[in-house]
């Protein structure tokens, strides 16, 4: 088992999701090792959305207006966290996926493979102006 897998499989296990929504058929085995009692669906089955959607050979072979297409299409109709293998020469770089929300997770030095991850519960903290105090102040509106 290479490090990518091997880390793949320990975060599968650690997130525990209820319903496991696959993108692909490399996503479909591997989930059917990593966590067998699991149950698993596709994107085009998630209905009600899955916990987590995975992802390890989705992006191959699609463009980037398409690989962004259907990571909204994921994180919409799908789930709220997201797990995707990106190779080295994926058509969406850091940038990209940060852009997206993403954090990468981990990247094996040998095969260049990055693990990128979204959770639409930390995608974005709540900034500290954001709260009552710094709204409406009744006392200064005159009549």
């Amino acid at each position: 088992m290479n490090s990518w897998t091997h880390w793949l499989t320990l975060r599968l296990q650690a997130l525990k999701p209820e319903r496991l929504c696959v993108l692909d058929s490399q996503a479909e085995d591997f989930a059917a090792a990593a966590l067998p009692a699991t149950p698993r669906c596709r994107l085009d089955q998630a209905v009600p959305p899955c916990g987590l959607a995975l992802g390890l050979s989705v992006l191959d072979g699609l463009d980037a207006a398409s690989a962004r297409h259907m990571i909204h299409r994921v994180r919409l109709y799908a789930a709220p966290q997201i797990l995707l293998l990106a190779p080295a020469g994926c058509v969406l770089d850091d940038a990209a996926f940060r852009a997206l929300g993403f954090i990468r997770e981990a990247i094996d030095a040998e095969t260049g493979l990055c693990i990128q991850s979204y959770d639409l519960a930390t995608y974005k903290p709540v900034p500290d102006w954001l709260n009552a105090r710094y709204w409406a102040h009744p006392e200064r509106w005159e009549p």
